[in-house]
């Protein structure tokens, strides 16, 4: 019985769930079918009427210090705050921005493909992990969960979509709207508020969208950890952890970074 599940492990998630299975847990990695297989080689982000490009085989600029606060304290309030202030110095057309796009910006490039010498198996759905897992603590970057502030969304398109967006992950940030879009097969998926019409926002940009059509074949609700602390425990046996990841896309961080996060999730088991 596992120990450990990481749940759609993305290359930074891999790289702890290495960590906690070298200080001696028994670590089982698992993918959720419900959600699309997202990856890419480049980010693109669009904000202020300009963008910027991040690739792999690129080495991460800094430390990741800013980056390693572990869990939710006093001044949590104010760590909120200073991550829209980072990012309104860098740019104000980021002040839609979250910690992980600030991490991406101040590191420069994302991870390289990262495989697990462990299989990764499958499953149907969170619950069925759960019932088949009962003393495990899920580990997981993102989850559905219809309180989440966000939805994705998946399209059936007329377009060559692999073409058009290749395996180019991009992020659209304007007039205090964030979406996220990219490709899976051949279907666009796009990210953003729950609330917003978030292919429209696209459209009002991308103008040749507004050329084909588009039949939407799936919607989740979802939550991601993006306060600036790492770990965030739902409860004892969940862990929505900020792996500094869109999805199957990560930031580059530091050795550093790995060894602490690892370190803690195996701190909180032992309490």
């Amino acid at each position: 019985m596992a120990d450990y599940i990481f749940l759609n492990p993305s290359p930074n998630l891999l790289k702890v769930a290495e960590n906690v299975r070298n200080r001696g847990f028994d670590v089982k990695l698992v993918r959720n079918e419900q959600f699309p297989d997202i990856s890419a080689e480049t980010v693109h982000v669009f904000y202020n009427g300009t963008y910027k490009t991040f690739f792999q085989d690129e080495p991460g600029l800094g430390n990741s210090k800013r980056f390693m606060k572990m869990k939710k304290g006093f001044l949590s309030g104010f760590s909120v705050r200073a991550v829209s202030f980072e990012l309104g110095s860098i740019s104000r057309g980021l002040s839609a921005g979250d910690i992980v796009d600030l991490s991406l910006f101040r590191r420069q490039a994302i991870e390289d493909t990262y495989t697990s010498t462990q299989k990764i198996s499958s499953a149907s759905s969170f619950s069925a992990i759960a019932e088949d897992n009962g003393n495990a603590v899920i580990v997981t970057g993102y989850m559905e969960f219809v309180a989440g502030s966000e939805k994705l969304s998946m399209y059936d398109t007329d377009f060559d979509i692999n073409q058009a967006l290749g395996n180019d992950y991009i992020i659209f940030m304007e007039d205090g709207h964030r979406v996220e879009l990219c490709r899976s097969g051949n279907r666009l998926v796009v990210i953003g508020n729950k609330n917003n019409d978030n292919l429209a926002f696209l459209s009002s940009k991308l103008h040749f969208l507004n050329k084909f059509s588009f039949k939407r074949v799936k919607e989740l609700v979802i939550s991601r950890n993006r306060m600036p602390w790492v770990m965030n425990s739902l409860d004892k046996r969940l862990i929505l952890l900020n792996d500094f990841s869109y999805f199957n896309v990560s930031v580059k961080l530091s050795s550093e970074w790995f060894d602490k996060v690892g370190k803690q999730i195996c701190a909180d088991r032992q309490r």
